[in-house]
């Protein structure tokens, strides 16, 4: 590869993250029917149940871009390669 300002081959490519995004779900049927046993259980043992049986939150998912650069050595000119 070459720079195309200075035009030396002292050149690096870089996968680089330009950005991530987070996608939230929530319970479901069967996390809102946990909630509910959870807490109809919490009621009957005067709230020592939630010390061992966690709350249902949900999930998370997230996605990161990636994207090439290259990086002259010589220069320090940057550029992105499609």
């Amino acid at each position: 590869m070459i720079c195309p300002k200075c035009g030396s081959e002292n050149v690096t490519i870089e996968m680089v993250q330009t950005s991530g995004k987070t996608k939230k779900h929530g319970n479901g049927l069967g996390g809102h029917v946990n909630n509910a046993a959870r807490g109809l259980t919490a009621a009957c043992t005067l709230g020592m149940s939630n010390l061992l049986w966690k709350k249902s939150k949900g999930n998370e998912k997230t996605s990161f871009n990636t994207q090439k650069i290259c990086l002259c050595q010589s220069c320090g000119n940057s550029w992105n390669i499609k």
